[in-house]
């Protein structure tokens, strides 16, 4: 049983400063702070207010519905934290690390990601991590092969944290692809999904072709659209989003924008596709 005082104290903690704390760089302005993705998320003290989806709440609600934390967890976190001096309203450039070590051992040992499929993302600058947090940087991609921004996950036990870096480039994601004229794109909410997914194809002794796998960091119909207009003359989309209720209703939020596409979700029995991994694994 968790002390109420506790529950209170969480509650009312500085939301956008904790956030700020694990590595999303929000655009402060005064005592309010603004989602560098979500022009409509806006956190001010103790509370959040999502104005596009007529949604609010205290800290402790937003780390329960969008950081996938339990509530106990969410209380722990956000008690945990101290407030520091107020950040840097600059927005600047990731500094990185010299090595991946937490990163890799993060994926490998935490997420039971291969190792194989970690290193090899590793050389050629897919997966980096950041100097400050110790988040992994899984980098983004455009269809010039050009770097345009990363999504951000942490890797420490008592911060989770998924974010986008400030400044990424609008409609796009970690991308992986494979073969040189894709036929078919594949969206996931996260790129340890996206790994995962690849990992559970190599246990199976089937190879990947002619495709693109997307990372959305969430479920993002904008990243959907964007990468159908620049990748045109693929004849498949597939979702391969989580088995849940924000999953079904982002696919309806596709069939609304005329998108044909076809599920291809993790098996029943798991939620997503990190979660059917690690059985497999097991």
């Amino acid at each position: 049983m968790i002390e109420k005082a506790l529950i209170q104290q969480a509650r009312q903690t500085n939301i956008g400063e904790y956030l700020m704390s694990t590595g999303l760089q929000l655009k402060r302005n005064g005592k309010r702070y603004k989602h560098p993705e979500h022009d409509s998320l806006i956190f001010t003290d103790g509370a959040y207010f999502w104005n596009s989806r007529q949604e609010s709440g205290n800290a402790v609600d937003y780390l329960t519905r969008h950081l996938d934390m339990t509530f106990g967890e969410a209380v722990e976190a956000l008690t945990g934290f101290t407030p520091s001096a107020p950040p840097d309203t600059q927005t600047a450039e990731l500094l990185l690390n010299n090595d991946c070590r937490r990163s890799i051992a993060y994926l490998n040992k935490t997420r039971k990601i291969d190792y194989e499929i970690i290193i090899d993302l590793v050389k050629n600058k897919l997966i980096q991590q950041e100097a400050n947090t110790n988040n992994a940087v899984f980098s983004m991609l455009d269809e010039h092969g050009q770097t345009v921004g990363a999504e951000l996950q942490g890797t420490l036990s008592d911060k989770r944290f998924k974010g986008v870096q400030a400044g990424s480039k609008y409609g796009y994601g970690f991308n992986l692809k494979y073969g040189k004229k894709p036929d078919f794109i594949m969206f996931f909410e996260s790129a340890v999904d996206l790994l995962s997914f690849v990992n559970i194809v190599k246990l199976q002794n089937r190879v990947l072709d002619d495709c693109i796998l997307v990372s959305m960091c969430g479920l993002k119909t904008n990243i959907v659209t964007h990468f159908l207009s620049t990748f045109t003359g693929v004849s498949g989309v597939f979702s391969c989003v989580d088995n849940d209720n924000a999953g079904v209703e982002f696919e309806n939020a596709l069939e609304g924008l005329k998108i044909a596409f076809k599920a291809h979700k993790p098996d029943k029995a798991y939620k997503d596709w990190n979660e059917q991994l690690q059985a497999v694994k097991t």
